[in-house]
């Protein structure tokens, strides 16, 4: 490694695990368990439900683990579904996080951001819009002052919504005595396929909330020891947002009944006010603000850089290859971010474009760990520091279970998911167009 590419490794572990730990929790955690619970028949199911997928997620943290210590440069799953299939394949993953899913979520966790702001300052739909805007574009330039500024930001709000997290989990089993509680059997009529299929629905949520690790490989190029730290902050970061989801789960059953956890909008708040009044709302709503303002920051650091390499290889527009001479970020990828996602939030089609495509992360989740197993096959030979505990077992069972939501997703929206599909599938003829050849992935 030269000396100018290990100078950009300024990364800590501390600064990694925040990366990996705060691009999972968003605002899901303070609102999709009642989107889980309308399937289910009894608090304990629910518990058990976010316990699954918090099993999950670990197993995709283990696989992305080894992946992320092999290959210590920035791309994350461009680079690793490239060496093990195809640069098609790599590509269209990386189109699809640029066209939708990456864009997409800073435009809707930001536009979220500025929704709780009105709730203490109210506005109008239109300058709660423009402050979205505004949110995008203020990270954006901190992004591009350096890694390190984006980075004190990513560690600042993470580590407030982790400590709103746990005051809200310290409340809720050490201080409110639950007038009655009753979890209710796990399978209260026996375990046949009715409830297996409504507990796999329920699990679709739970999922969806738990993403987000495999954004800390996007930046892994400017990790410190990556060899090291790569495994450490993954599996540190996905295990602590595990024990901190399945203990508020804990704290919204004993705050309130299935049937109340079902029919809320805002469960979070529900439940901290059935605890402690009036003021649990507020608290919560500060909390969703500081979270979604974080998550919206690690989105804008780690997804610049997958453009960013994918430039670098000739697959990207060549002005997103490059990087600032003094900052050394790349600019180019992170104000190219900020624009499209900007005109996301300007045509308000965000929220159906991830409606659309964000069973694509599941899809590509499955690859990846199918592409784990193919490199041990094809490069026995290469340095591992980490090896995924359980191989092969971890990753054919994640991939398996990644098969298995991209599935139920089709069959519970199947045209939602061929729009998806064909979302995904543009980005085909783009893979032609000559961009310009910079260079290639780093070995």
């Amino acid at each position: 490694m030269d000396g100018q590419r290990a100078s950009r490794r300024k990364l800590s572990l501390f600064d990694a695990a925040m990366i990996s730990s705060g691009a999972m929790i968003g605002a899901g955690i303070f609102m999709n368990s009642s989107e889980s619970a309308k399937f289910l028949q009894s608090s304990s199911q629910l518990l058990f439900v976010w316990i699954i997928g918090g099993v999950i997620a670990f197993l995709g943290g283990l696989c992305f683990a080894e992946l992320g210590a092999m290959f210590p440069q920035s791309g994350g799953q461009v680079v690793y579904l490239d060496r093990a299939f195809s640069p098609w394949l790599g590509f269209l993953f990386g189109w699809t996080l640029f066209s939708t899913i990456q864009t997409g979520a800073i435009a809707a966790v930001s536009y979220t951001c500025a929704r709780f702001i009105s709730r203490f300052v109210p506005m109008k739909n239109l300058w709660i819009s423009l402050l979205a805007a505004g949110i995008i574009w203020l990270l954006s330039f901190v992004n591009f002052l350096g890694i390190k500024p984006g980075s004190v930001v990513q560690n600042v709000f993470t580590t407030l919504k982790i400590l709103a997290l746990i005051a809200l989990i310290g409340v809720g089993i050490l201080w409110f005595k639950a007038s009655h509680l009753s979890l209710g059997p796990l399978f209260p009529d026996g375990i046949h396929l009715k409830i297996l299929s409504a507990m796999g629905l329920a699990l679709m949520p739970a999922l969806f909330s738990y993403g987000g690790w495999q954004n800390l490989n996007f930046v892994a190029g400017e990790v410190k020891n990556p060899s090291r730290t790569m495994p450490l902050a993954i599996i540190s970061g996905v295990s602590l947002v595990v024990a901190v989801y399945v203990l508020s789960n804990v704290v919204y059953v004993k705050a309130l009944p299935l049937a109340e956890i079902s029919g809320s909008t805002k469960l979070a708040s529900d439940a901290f006010e059935a605890m402690v009044g009036p003021w649990g709302a507020k608290f919560v709503s500060a909390a969703i603000i500081i979270s979604t303002f974080g998550i919206t920051n690690v989105f804008i650091l780690t997804g610049a850089r997958v453009y960013q390499v994918m430039a670098r290889s000739g697959a990207f527009l060549p002005v997103a290859a490059r990087l600032h001479p003094r900052t050394g970020t790349p600019y180019a990828a992170i104000f190219l971010q900020a624009a499209w996602a900007t005109c996301l939030l300007g045509t308000n089609t965000y929220g159906q474009l991830l409606q659309y495509v964000t069973f694509g992360d599941w899809i590509f989740f499955g690859l990846t760990a199918l592409a784990l197993i193919v490199l041990r096959k094809k490069m026995p030979d290469a340095a591992r520091p980490y090896r995924t505990w359980g191989y092969p077992v971890v990753p054919l069972a994640f991939f398996l279970i990644s098969a298995a939501v991209v599935i139920n997703v089709f069959a519970s929206s199947f045209v939602k998911s061929l729009i998806g599909t064909a979302i995904i599938l543009a980005g085909l003829p783009l893979r032609k167009i000559k961009w310009g050849q910079t260079s290639t992935f780093n070995k």
